[in-house]
């Protein structure tokens, strides 16, 4: 069987240092690239939420603590959105159903059980004021900073309770980008705002 002879040392030597040549000058012009291409701006952190299939946001300043469904206590003569109250550290959250509420069907559970309930802060800002809400949904991902769609790809008008659409790339995701609604907690919950206090009888009256 031929030998086959290997080249000289020194030669390895020039291979090595001209191959380490080339990629210390590809790294170098990658980094030159990420330094002068602009930074993509972000959204402000939202909690990822799945109902009925799809995939929404809401903002993570709004969350206080998500934790597993559990049946609630129902409320007599409700509309089927409210399953009922729930109870945590002494304070009563009317549990609401993010399906029904967005007018989608449950994906993978019941209605009134499974999946986790987001508990939510209350806004004073809000015409819900001090009023504590718990949303229902089929499961509660994780949090994100996610980025705007690109505008050939954002829709014309979200309306409803969306406030915009937004997107998490691929390498942040589970592999394949996630295009996600946002959801505007104010508009979403504007139905079970109080209603307002009558006015003060007129003096004499």
């Amino acid at each position: 069987m031929p030998l086959r002879l290997l080249p000289e040392p020194a030669v390895l030597g020039t291979l090595d240092e001209a191959r380490a040549a080339r990629l210390l000058e590809e790294r170098t012009q990658h980094l030159a690239r990420r330094r002068t291409a602009p930074d993509r701006p972000t959204v402000s952190p939202v909690l990822l939420l799945t109902v009925g299939g799809e995939t929404f946001g809401v903002d993570l300043h709004r969350v206080a603590e998500v934790l597993p469904a559990e049946p609630p206590t129902p409320l007599p003569g409700s509309p089927p959105v409210i399953l009922g109250l729930r109870s945590r550290a002494g304070r009563l959250h009317a549990v609401l159903d993010l399906a029904a509420l967005l007018g989608l069907a449950p994906g993978g559970r019941d209605a009134g059980s499974g999946g986790h309930d987001v508990l939510l802060r209350p806004d004073p800002r809000s015409a819900n004021g001090t009023r504590r809400f718990a949303l229902r949904v089929d499961r509660a991902l994780a949090a994100q900073a996610p980025l705007p769609l690109p505008p050939d790809r954002t829709p014309a008008s979200p309306g409803g309770a969306v406030a915009f659409h937004a997107m998490i790339p691929a390498e942040a995701g589970a592999g394949a980008e996630t295009v996600l609604a946002v959801l505007d907690l104010d508009r979403l919950l504007q139905g079970f705002a109080p209603a307002p206090s009558p006015p003060p009888p007129a003096p004499g009256a």
